[in-house]
């Protein structure tokens, strides 16, 4: 993917103006728009995750249309116990810099690096881009190869509460 096409560029820019709607999931009133299956954000996404969900999609195509992610995580146990646990966000303070600095921007640079590269674990070789839909009941997720920056895969998490 050499280039993100106009469509895929303006549905993140509306992703990245839904994600800052606050619905039910997000303490705030319930909001068709971001809060039914099938409202605006649950499509956007959806569309999103097919298009960028692809096998060898760069990571940075992600970044620079979706913009920095909920959450990234080094394994889905982690991301699926989310609510569960209190670690930073993205961006927040206390944040690992190694992920914090995942902004799209330089990656590859040593100063950027996604993933710390040092060890011999290979869980510690991927990460999870996780973009919420409602909180962490309804997520997209990228597993991304931190060594490669390019997704693995992509799917849905979805409590079924």
């Amino acid at each position: 993917m050499a280039t993100i096409s106009a469509e895929y560029q303006a549905l993140g820019q509306s992703f990245q103006s839904l994600r800052n709607i606050k619905g039910h999931w997000d303490g705030g009133d319930s909001n068709p728009a971001v809060d039914n299956f099938n409202g605006e954000k649950h499509q956007t996404l959806q569309k999103l995750g097919e298009y960028f969900g692809r096998r060898g999609t760069p990571a940075s195509a992600i970044l620079q249309a979706m913009g920095q992610p909920d959450e990234v995580k080094q394994s889905m146990d982690e991301a699926f116990h989310a609510s569960l646990m209190p670690g930073p966000m993205l961006g927040g303070t206390g944040a690992n810099p190694a992920i914090a600095n995942a902004t799209g921007a330089g990656l590859g640079d040593m100063s950027t690096t996604m993933m710390p590269t040092t060890t011999k674990d290979a869980s510690s070789q991927v990460m999870y881009f996780i973009y919420k839909w409602r909180g962490n009941h309804d997520y997209l997720w990228f597993k991304i190869d931190a060594v490669k920056e390019a997704v693995i895969e992509s799917s849905w998490y979805h409590a079924m509460e």
